[in-house]
């Protein structure tokens, strides 16, 4: 038996045993304080994203009775960074940031679905695996699909998440993964790396909406589902030390846990997250636990943001290699210095823009001070009012103007860095459904945003707060079947914003779900009056035609959705059903050829090609 044969039992019997012990019963609470075991000398960089999680909600952030003991005893062992910033309150545009080291316009990712990281950027996992480590990736989510990017850099990219659940109408139920199973996959893979430097990110959903918590913990927080799911990402950190201990990883290990943005659950007009910038969004919990690595054992002050994390690590490795990106090394502050008293760090929200046509909004993070760039700039001293209940912009004029000009400088110096090719995607529409299950706006349009991304003369997102809810409430009726509720509510938002694209899907969708189709039919044309690249607006009215019997119309509509979204399958398969049904065989082949290009697994497409094949011998 070689020597590497033999690693790979003793790690084989390993996972076995650690597998074991978890399904015994064992609690969490046995990873509150990791404790070194068998050491793999190679080093292990373990990045732990937990999405949707608000810093203050976890007992190291000052939460009592958080019920997150595993996360609270690495930050005690490590340092632990107060006010650590998002880049963006989405999950995609995030987590490309912690990924690249770039804040949102120096990668280019600005939207869930719609964008794409572009290849020219390098990242963290291609940096590692250039530098000789297995990397892996095990995401609990299909918004962190490898189709949007994520994945150059890994020898394994787990996004495979089976969805179980029938398609309801034009809803289709949001897969995902718990904790559990994608951290028994991430050991899994550990276990099998031998000696090797092993770079793993591991995404926890949890505690992202629907708050669904598993036991015990949907009964211990029965009056706070969010908080019982945050206690529920806790115990799958917990689950991944366990594996880290018994792959003998853990004494060499350098582990990073942090989310991509918070949760407004309710505060200042948002009960999710996505359209506005504050803190219940923007404030994320970032740690580093790494003893072996002289990572102090404290508390930082000072701004950071997740854009700083790759080149920190990189740093503390030893990498001798940059992204290029705008994030910072936070080595100092590891060895027990301190931040830059004046260092600012700012993040964007586009989802205003691209989904309702509104002004997006941008804020700059710094020395206790927080502006808010809007169409009414929005003033906060965070050491004095860490709610945002009282905004100072009238009162600071002089303020508002000097951290105005402190963000157009920030601004400016990542748009050097952007990508010379637009990452902008579109959606298909399964993707867009999915996203707007999750109570994502998903108007499925993109759009190139830049250094006009705060409109002076657009509608400030704060002056729509009751329009979110509203609009938000009535996609909620429309999926509970409550057609006529939901239409009469779309009709009444449509007299205060009637152009809005999301609100022109939703009331669209609403009127073909209760076969209203003349009058959804003269919706989605309004929609692509007023937006021509509103691919789904398109493939909705082709749809619509072809039930009136007009052939020629619906596949001229389809035509037009694949111009503007070449990316999406459904109107390809469509058209191929017209051209098909009007005995343009081979054209049809054509269409799903180009389709098969775009996804050569999809079982449907294969079937549709063979019958056609068949016709047309």
């Amino acid at each position: 038996m070689t020597m590497t044969r033999g690693w790979k039992w003793g790690a084989g019997m390993a996972l076995v045993a650690y597998l074991f012990t978890l399904g015994c019963g064992a609690s969490p609470q046995q990873s509150e304080a990791p404790q070194a075991g068998t050491t793999v000398e190679a080093p292990t960089v373990v990045l732990i994203t937990i999405d949707t999680l608000r810093a203050d909600r976890l007992g190291c952030y000052g939460r009592q009775q958080a019920g997150t003991p595993v996360i609270d005893a690495l930050a005690g062992e490590g340092t632990l960074f107060l006010e650590a910033q998002t880049t963006a309150p989405l999950t995609l545009p995030a987590h490309a940031s912690i990924l690249t080291g770039r804040s949102l316009p120096a990668h280019g990712v600005f939207n869930n679905g719609t964008f794409a990281l572009p290849e020219s950027l390098p990242t963290l996992a291609e940096a590692l695996s250039a530098a000789g480590y297995a990397t892996g990736a095990f995401v609990s989510s299909p918004v962190l699909a490898r189709r949007y990017g994520l994945a150059r850099g890994f020898d394994r990219y787990d996004d495979r998440i089976a969805d179980k659940q029938p398609r309801q109408g034009l809803v289709v139920h949001y897969p995902e993964r718990s904790a559990r199973h994608t951290v028994d996959r991430a050991v899994t893979w550990l276990m099998d790396q031998q000696q090797r430097p092993a770079f793993v990110w591991v995404h926890l959903w949890e505690p992202h909406a629907p708050y669904r918590p598993p036991a015990p913990f949907a009964e211990r927080f029965a009056d706070d589902r969010y908080q019982g799911e945050v206690a529920a990402a806790d115990a799958g950190v917990g689950r991944l030390l366990d594996g880290l201990r018994s792959s003998g990883r853990l004494a060499r290990a350098i582990i990073v846990v942090t989310s991509d943005h918070g949760e407004g659950l309710g505060a200042h007009g948002e009960p999710t997250h996505g359209v506005f910038l504050y803190q219940e969004t923007l404030h994320v919990p970032l740690l580093i636990h790494a003893p072996a690595w002289q990572v102090a054992a404290r508390a930082v002050e000072g701004a950071v943001s997740v854009a700083d994390i790759a080149p920190t690590v990189l740093a503390l490795l030893g990498v001798e290699t940059s992204l290029g990106g705008d994030g910072d090394d936070l080595g100092p502050a590891l060895a027990g210095g301190a931040l830059p008293a004046d260092r600012a760090v700012f993040a964007e929200s586009h989802l205003p823009e691209i989904d309702f046509g509104w002004s997006g909004l941008r804020a700059l993070v710094g020395g206790g001070k927080k502006l808010i760039s809007a169409p009414r700039p929005e003033l906060y001293d965070l050491r004095a009012d860490p709610g945002e209940d009282r905004d100072l912009a009238a009162e600071q004029g002089e303020q508002v103007q000097r951290l105005s000009a402190d963000l157009d400088r920030l601004v400016a110096a990542a748009r050097t860095l952007a990508p010379e090719h637009s990452s902008e995607r579109a959606a298909s529409e399964q993707e867009l459904e999915m996203l707007r299950s999750l109570g994502y706006a998903a108007s499925g349009r993109s759009t190139s945003t830049g250094a006009d991304l705060v409109d002076p003369d657009g509608i400030d997102p704060k002056d729509r707060k009751a329009f979110i809810s509203r609009h938000d409430a009535a996609v909620a009726l429309s999926r509970q079947g409550r057609l006529d509720e939901a239409i009469t509510e779309f009709e009444a938002l449509a007299e205060i914003d009637a152009d809005n694209p999301s609100l022109l899907l939703q009331h669209g969708q609403a009127l073909i779900m209760a076969g209203r189709y003349d009058e959804a039919e003269a919706i989605f044309a309004r929609a692509v009056k007023a937006y021509p690249d509103f691919s789904l607006a398109w493939y909705r009215l082709g749809q619509l035609r072809g039930h009136g019997g007009d052939l020629a119309a619906e596949a001229a509509a389809y035509q037009r959705a694949i111009a503007t979204d070449p990316y999406d399958l459904q109107p390809r398969k469509a058209l191929a059903g017209v051209l098909a049904q009007q005995g343009k065989v081979q054209a049809a082949i054509d269409v799903l050829e180009d389709a098969r290009e775009l996804a050569p697994h999809d079982a449907a497409i294969r079937k549709e090609l063979e019958k056609l094949w068949a016709r047309n011998r």
